[in-house]
């Protein structure tokens, strides 16, 4: 990855901010009294008097009047593409946060197919049968009775499944002869019939490209909309896990846009043809003030825990939520690659020079990732920073290896908090269920780690992953999950900012409010180094700005 190197700018500051506190993110100076903005970057950091020193006629003063002013917050693991395809108005959207019952599903359903012309596609996003009282798994029998003359998808909230009808799947060209495609399934039932359901991404894009037909005109508004969802939530730059050919021309036009209110870093997803493939290469990488680019390449070698598909050597509970999942009694996943294609993919991908990012949820399945990392590391000395990405079952000894491999963890830390009990009493019992994403561990194995929310999954949250993270409560029942795996709050900050920044290589970039660096802020509605972590919740987003200008928020003086 290219670095380049900034002058400061010697000229009056833009914006100063004084009033503090100011939170650096930069080790000596936790915090500083004020700030100064320079075309677009950072200029000055320290006290009072050195960012004053920069006023002039048309500097904007802003006194944070006992807000607080930190790095903007990084999305190192997102899916803005999906944010918009799926979530955008006049998509429907069913998660749990919204639709909280399956009779709200149903409804919801109705509703669309009521208001729908003959034909038209229907595209229903996020039904959770775990979170959803009530919620019975669509099959292809009972979408067809449910919308006879309309093609219908129903995406998981986790986005490793989705459900569709005979018109749908007919739409899509899948038949009970389709291959499956490499790392997804076209779910079959004992006779070869087509169940409806098809698992992971190749599958599911399948599945719900045609639909996207009657929007596509619209796709770059949406877009913006999805952008807008992130900068409320504090964050400047964000990640795109599903990239492709057509959502990196839709990212580009955006980032050459003077109001994008969003940086993108880009993980192709990786295919047997672009591990074959001898153009595949980074080039001379990304400029690190590039609104956009292309870093690294997605794999996923296992699926969902609320799917029932992710790799572990303990079984799921038998309960009546795993029967409702269809699991059987011992039920342990598995992986939707070989081992040996794994390691080839990866070889391949860091091979060419490219960043590997795997999902990986099960600790059966993060050994064979470790595997193939350890196989395809030994090809090169470059500084790739291969990544996991979700990481809920990872044990200790496994971050330790990880470490020793220079292998880095973005955690979905935020599962604790909306699935915190469902863990425990419905999935895998309190030893494995409340040591779930195990950060502290990561942390004393050495690791450099981040959190995320994974696009769709949940909604886009840095605050509230930096509040499950030092707390490890559960929405539901307010228990703790593993004490033990609590982080302190200058730890989960940097999570979110520099250690996040570091995975995506733009730690020279931003991350840390330093002299040189872009201006990504974001202002908060109080310090969180200061609050009771019960209260970190509580906070809110004031403002963010990108490059020095604000993307989001009231203007502040």
């Amino acid at each position: 990855m290219s670095d380049r190197t900034f002058v400061v700018g010697s000229g009056a500051a833009d914006i100063i901010f004084t009033g503090g506190p100011i939170v650096t993110v930069a080790g000596a100076a936790p915090e500083v009294e004020a700030l100064a903005v320079t075309g677009g970057r950072i200029s000055a950091v320290g006290t009072e008097s050195e960012a004053l020193a920069r006023r002039g006629p048309g500097t904007t003063m802003v006194d944070l009047r006992g807000r607080a002013l930190l790095p903007a917050f990084v999305e190192p693991h997102s899916h803005p593409s999906q944010i918009a395809a799926a979530l955008a108005p006049p998509a429907v959207d069913v998660r749990p946060f919204t639709v909280p019952t399956g009779d709200g599903v149903t409804a919801a359903l109705a509703a669309a197919v009521a208001a729908a012309k003959p034909g038209e596609p229907i595209l229903l996003y996020g039904i959770d049968v775990l979170l959803q009282t009530g919620l019975t798994l669509p099959t292809v029998q009972t979408l067809d009775g449910a919308a006879p003359a309309n093609p219908v998808v129903l995406v998981s909230n986790s986005g490793h499944a989705a459900y569709a009808n005979t018109a749908a799947l007919t739409q899509a060209g899948i038949t009970r002869d389709t291959p499956n495609p490499p790392g997804a399934e076209y779910v079959r039932g004992p006779d070869g019939a087509l169940t409806g359901e098809a698992r992971e991404a190749a599958a599911i894009l399948t599945l719900t490209e045609p639909l996207k037909a009657t929007v596509s005109g619209a796709m770059p508004d949406r877009l913006r909309w999805a952008y807008a969802q992130l900068a409320a939530a504090g964050y400047a730059t964000a990640s795109e896990h599903t990239g492709s050919a057509d959502s990196g021309t839709l990212y580009a036009a955006l980032a050459a846009d003077p109001n994008c209110a969003l940086r993108i870093r880009s993980y192709t997803m990786g295919t047997p043809e672009l591990a074959a493939d001898p153009a595949n290469v980074p080039g001379e990488g990304v400029a690190a003030d590039a609104l956009y680019g292309v870093i690294g390449m997605k794999l996923w070698a296992d699926g969902s825990p609320w799917q029932g598909n992710i790799f572990t050597t303990f079984p799921y509970l038998t309960t009546e939520a795993t029967a409702r999942m269809g699991l059987e009694p011992h039920h342990h996943g598995g992986m939707n690659y070989t081992a040996e294609q794994l390691t080839q993919l990866a070889t391949a991908f860091v091979g060419q020079g490219w960043q590997p990012a795997c999902h990986v949820h099960g600790d059966a399945a993060v050994d064979v990732v470790l595997d193939a990392y350890e196989k395809a590391l030994a090809h090169t000395s470059a500084d790739l920073r291969p990544r996991l990405e979700h990481c809920g079952a990872m044990r200790p000894d496994q971050f330790a290896r990880a470490a020793r491999l220079g292998v880095t963890v973005s955690f979905f830390i935020e599962h604790l908090y909306y699935w915190g009990d469902v863990l425990i009493d419905e999935l895998f019992g309190p030893e494995h269920g409340a040591h779930w994403m195990a950060a502290k561990s990561a942390l004393d194995a050495g690791l450099r780690i981040s959190f995320h929310n994974d696009g769709t999954v949940t909604p886009p949250d840095p605050i509230g992953n930096i509040a499950t993270a030092v707390t490890r409560t559960a929405r539901g029942s307010g228990r703790v999950l593993a004490a033990d795996q609590r982080l302190d709050i200058d730890a989960a900050i940097k999570a979110q900012t520099l250690d996040a920044a570091w995975q995506l290589h733009l730690d020279h970039e931003i991350g840390s409010l330093e002299p040189g660096k872009s201006a990504d802020l974001v202002v908060l509605s109080g310090n969180p180094r200061t609050r009771r972590p019960e209260s970190l919740r509580e906070l809110t987003v004031e403002a963010t700005y990108l490059r020095g200008r604000q993307t989001f928020g009231e203007p502040l003086t």
